[in-house]
Protein backbone atom coordinates (compact mmCIF):
# COMPACT_ATOMS: atom_id res chain seq x y z
CA UNK A 1 0.00 0.00 0.00
CA UNK A 2 1.25 3.58 -1.19
CA UNK A 3 1.63 6.08 1.84
CA UNK A 4 -0.20 9.45 1.82
CA UNK A 5 2.58 11.85 1.09
CA UNK A 6 3.46 14.57 3.73
CA UNK A 7 2.81 18.05 3.12
CA UNK A 8 6.61 18.62 3.03
CA UNK A 9 6.98 15.94 -0.18
CA UNK A 10 4.15 17.70 -1.67
CA UNK A 11 6.19 20.99 -1.20
CA UNK A 12 9.20 19.64 -2.35
CA UNK A 13 7.15 17.91 -5.33
CA UNK A 14 5.67 21.66 -6.59
CA UNK A 15 9.40 23.45 -5.94
CA UNK A 16 10.94 20.26 -7.79
CA UNK A 17 8.95 20.18 -10.90
CA UNK A 18 8.78 24.66 -10.98
CA UNK A 19 13.43 24.24 -10.82
CA UNK A 20 13.07 21.57 -13.79
CA UNK A 21 10.97 23.53 -16.05
CA UNK A 22 12.66 26.79 -15.96
CA UNK A 23 11.13 28.36 -12.92
CA UNK A 24 7.77 29.29 -13.86
CA UNK A 25 4.97 27.23 -14.57
CA UNK A 26 0.95 27.67 -14.98
CA UNK A 27 -0.71 26.86 -12.28
CA UNK A 28 -2.56 24.21 -14.12
CA UNK A 29 0.48 21.96 -14.91
CA UNK A 30 1.91 22.51 -11.76
CA UNK A 31 -1.10 21.43 -10.54
CA UNK A 32 -1.22 17.66 -12.90
CA UNK A 33 2.35 17.13 -12.44
CA UNK A 34 2.12 16.92 -8.68
CA UNK A 35 -1.65 14.71 -8.86
CA UNK A 36 -3.02 17.65 -7.00
CA UNK A 37 -6.48 18.59 -7.39
CA UNK A 38 -6.60 22.23 -8.40
CA UNK A 39 -8.19 23.51 -5.46
CA UNK A 40 -5.90 21.80 -3.53
CA UNK A 41 -2.80 23.48 -4.89
CA UNK A 42 -4.24 26.80 -5.14
CA UNK A 43 -4.73 27.20 -1.36
CA UNK A 44 -0.78 25.93 -0.92
CA UNK A 45 -0.16 28.31 -3.45
CA UNK A 46 -1.48 30.88 -1.14
CA UNK A 47 0.84 29.90 1.43
CA UNK A 48 4.24 29.14 -0.01
CA UNK A 49 3.52 33.00 -1.66
CA UNK A 50 2.88 34.43 2.17
CA UNK A 51 6.33 33.14 3.09
CA UNK A 52 7.44 34.22 -0.70
CA UNK A 53 8.74 30.44 -1.40
CA UNK A 54 6.40 31.16 -4.89
CA UNK A 55 5.38 34.06 -6.89
CA UNK A 56 1.54 34.11 -8.04
CA UNK A 57 1.38 36.66 -11.41
CA UNK A 58 -2.82 36.43 -11.83
CA UNK A 59 -3.40 37.47 -15.33
CA UNK A 60 -6.27 37.05 -17.78
CA UNK A 61 -7.46 34.62 -15.12
CA UNK A 62 -4.67 32.62 -15.61
CA UNK A 63 -2.01 31.55 -12.59
CA UNK A 64 1.76 31.44 -13.55
CA UNK A 65 3.76 30.43 -10.63
CA UNK A 66 7.14 31.55 -10.14
CA UNK A 67 9.50 29.79 -7.54
CA UNK A 68 11.81 32.40 -5.65
CA UNK A 69 14.95 32.37 -4.52
CA UNK A 70 14.19 31.38 -0.74
CA UNK A 71 12.15 29.30 -2.48
CA UNK A 72 15.16 27.82 -4.41
CA UNK A 73 16.92 27.35 -0.68
CA UNK A 74 14.04 25.91 0.36
CA UNK A 75 14.22 23.15 -2.13
CA UNK A 76 17.59 22.61 -1.29
CA UNK A 77 17.00 22.42 2.54
CA UNK A 78 14.38 19.45 1.83
CA UNK A 79 16.58 17.74 -0.60
CA UNK A 80 19.35 17.52 1.87
CA UNK A 81 17.00 16.64 4.76
CA UNK A 82 16.20 14.34 3.11
CA UNK A 83 19.38 13.13 2.32
CA UNK A 84 20.57 13.02 6.16
CA UNK A 85 17.65 10.93 7.01
CA UNK A 86 18.31 8.47 4.55
CA UNK A 87 21.98 8.46 5.56
CA UNK A 88 20.68 7.60 8.81
CA UNK A 89 18.46 4.51 7.22
CA UNK A 90 15.56 5.85 8.00
CA UNK A 91 12.32 5.72 5.57
CA UNK A 92 11.42 9.25 4.47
Amino acid sequence: MRRKRSKLDIIEGVLDYLSRVGGEAPATRVATANGLAYDRLVALLEELEERGVVEVVREEGRRTVRITSDGYKLLKALRDLRRVIRDFGLEV
